[in-house]
């Protein structure tokens, strides 16, 4: 029996689709984008950030993240930015490489340490899924149902070709 072309397409699109979703990294962890005690550039430390990835800003309050570029993060200004949120539950996708840049719209914050720099790079390949211990510093989105995904189109253009 062989499979129609549609479903042939439905589930190279569904492979393809989980193998392009990048993670999701909740900036701060548990503590979230706030100015007191966190200090975001060891938090960046241990991630490799790529191209399609997205950071999860989550505040409270009138706080706001602005992606300026290196110059106005230097000096915690908000002036000119590349782009500005305020919603308090706000993500930014990661949609080319190069160096980001995002502060909070106050200025005192800022300058007390609330702003992070992160280098994004071209994917190389999926990552395994992070062991439990580490969840809250690892990306939300795991690479396991992509790889089945993948797995899975794989069988059914073989069987679609025996078939055939």
């Amino acid at each position: 029996m062989a499979l129609p072309k549609s479903s042939m397409i439905f589930f190279l699109v569904m492979a393809m689709f989980g193998v392009c979703y990048g993670a999701v990294y909740k900036v701060g962890d548990s503590e979230g984008w706030r100015y007191k005690g966190f200090d975001y550039q060891v938090w960046r430390l241990n991630k490799h950030f790529t191209v399609g990835d997205s950071l999860l800003f989550v505040y409270k309050g009138k706080d706001s993240v602005v992606q300026v570029d290196r110059k106005h993060y230097e000096y915690c200004n908000t002036t000119d930015p590349i782009r500005e949120t305020n919603a308090g539950n706000d993500t930014i996708v990661l949609d080319k490489p190069g160096h980001y840049f995002f502060i909070t719209g106050y200025k005192r914050h800022c300058d007390k340490g609330q702003r992070l720099d992160i280098r994004v790079e071209f994917p190389t390949s999926p990552s395994p899924a992070p062991s439990p211990s580490h969840k809250s510093d690892a990306p939300s989105i795991q690479f396991s149902a992509a790889i089945s995904a993948l797995l899975m189109a794989m069988v059914v253009i073989i069987l679609s070709s025996i078939t055939a």
